[in-house]
C-alpha cells in the first residue's frame, strides 16, 4: 500500500527484490519529543497473510480521504493551506466561541484557531496548557466519522493534549457552561515546564505490514532461502531439533546460521534502534493469545477483546523464535496473536483494530 500519509523510517530489500518497510504512525513534525514505541509485525510466515491485510486496512482507515476537517491526516503543504481556508470560513459556533477565547480573555491563556497538530487541524488549541477544543455537529455521533474521531483523539492524547468536545447546541444555548468547563480544565493543568516547546513524552506505533514478502509471493511459510524467519533469531536455543514441530519439519528450518536472513536482521536493527516497549506479531491459525516475556497482563486484555484463550506455550518447540529473542531474552512484552484463518479476514477487523487502538 502507499504510505504517503505516514513516515517510512526504515526499509530493506529482500533476496527476491521485494521491499520491507517500517512505518511510523506517530507525528514527526514537532520536536523535541521522547517517543515510547510499540511495534506491530505482520506476516512472519508467507502462508499467513492476514496480518498484512489488517495492518494496511487499519492505516487506510486513518488516512482515507474525507471532507471532515478534523479526522484526516493530510500532506503538510495541503494541511497548511486547508487550515488557512478554515480560519477564513469558521462556522457560526466557532465564531461565537472565538470571541471568548481570543486575546487571552480566559485566565490569560493564549488559544489559536484552526491550529495544526501533526497532520490534523483542531478548532482551537492552547499549546501552553496542552488543551484542544472541538465544536462538533451531529455527524460526529455516527459510524465512520465517530471512529475517525477516536483515532484522531488517540493521536492527540499521545501528544499530551487534553480534549474538550462541545456540541453546536452547547455553544448556542449554554455558552456560559462551556466557558466554565474551559476555565476548570485550564485550572487543572499543571504548568508546562520549559514552555510549549519543552521536551514532552508521546507514544507511537511502528508497523511492519509484511516481514516476509518473498514467502507471501510464493504462498509458502518460508522466505526465498527456505528459512522460517520465526526460527532464525540468535537465541540460546537456536538450531535445536524441530522435528516434532509439525508435519513438514523442513518448513521450520532455522537457517544456516542464527540471524542469517535479511528479514531477521531488519527486525533486530529496529529493536536496537527504536527500543519498543511492547511488540505484537500477527500469525495464524490457532486462535490463541500467546505471550513471551512480561506480557501476561497485556495478553489477558487482548484475550478480552478478541475472545481467544491465553497460552504461554504454543505447544511445540520453537527454537530461534522471535518471542524467545525479544520476550524471554530481552524482557520486552511480546504477544503472538494467532488469528482464526477459517473466517473471512474482514471479520477480524473490529477486534484487531481495537487492539491497535489500545497501543
Amino acid at each position: 500500500m502507499s504510505s504517503e500519509k505516514f513516515v517510512t523510517l526504515k526499509k530493506t530489500t529482500t533476496k527476491s527484490g521485494n521491499e520491507i518497510q517500517l512505518i511510523d504512525l506517530s507525528d514527526k513534525d514537532h520536536s523535541p519529543l521522547t517517543t515510547h514505541y510499540s511495534l506491530v509485525i505482520g506476516v512472519f510466515h508467507g502462508d499467513e497473510p492476514q496480518g498484512k491485510f489488517l495492518i494496511e486496512e487499519y492505516l487506510r482507515n486513518i488516512s482515507s480521504p474525507s471532507k471532515s476537517k478534523i479526522s484526516v491526516p493530510l500532506p503538510e503543504g495541503d494541511i497548511t493551506k486547508l487550515a488557512r481556508n478554515l480560519r477564513n470560513n469558521m462556522t457560526k459556533q466557532e465564531v461565537i466561541l472565538w470571541q471568548y477565547l481570543k486575546e487571552r480573555q480566559i485566565l490569560g491563556v493564549k488559544f489559536r484557531r484552526q491550529a495544526v497538530i501533526g497532520r490534523y487541524i483542531c478548532d482551537f488549541v492552547s499549546f501552553e496548557k496542552k488543551i484542544v477544543i472541538e465544536i462538533d455537529g451531529g455527524q460526529h455521533n455516527f459510524g465512520e466519522q465517530e471512529q475517525k474521531d477516536k483515532y484522531r483523539d488517540n493521536f492527540l492524547k499521545s501528544q499530551g493534549f487534553k480534549i474538550l468536545r462541545f456540541w453546536n447546541t452547547d455553544i448556542d444555548k449554554n455558552i456560559s457552561g462551556v466557558i466554565e468547563t474551559i476555565k476548570n480544565t485550564i485550572n487543572s493543568c499543571p504548568p508546562l515546564v520549559g514552555g510549549p516547546k519543552s521536551l514532552i513524552s508521546r507514544r507511537g506505533i511502528l508497523f511492519i505490514p509484511c516481514l516476509n514478502p518473498d514467502g507471501m509471493a510464493l504462498g509458502r511459510r518460508t522466505n526465498a532461502n527456505g528459512v522460517d524467519l520465526n526460527r532464525n533469531f540468535p537465541t540460546k536455543n537456536w538450531g535445536e531439533d524441530t522435528s516434532s514441530a509439525g508435519d513438514n519439519p523442513s518448513d521450520y528450518f532455522g537457517g544456516k546460521s542464527a540471524g542469517s536472513e535479511i528479514e531477521t536482521q531488519f527486525v533486530m536493527e529496529i529493536i536496537e534502534e527504536y527500543k519498543p516497549e511492547k511488540i505484537l506479531t500477527l500469525h495464524a491459525p490457532y486462535k490463541v493469545v500467546n505471550y513471551d516475556g512480561p506480557a501476561h497482563e497485556w495478553a489477558e486484555r487482548i484475550s478480552e477483546i478478541i475472545n481467544y484463550p491465553v497460552e504461554e506455550s504454543i505447544g511445540y518447540p520453537t527454537p530461534g523464535s522471535f518471542g524467545t529473542y525479544a520476550g524471554v531474552e530481552r524482557n520486552i512484552p511480546v504477544i503472538t496473536l494467532e488469528l482464526d484463518e477459517k473466517i473471512p479476514v474482514e471479520q477480524l477487523e473490529q477486534p484487531v483494530f481495537k487492539i491497535f487502538d489500545e497501543l
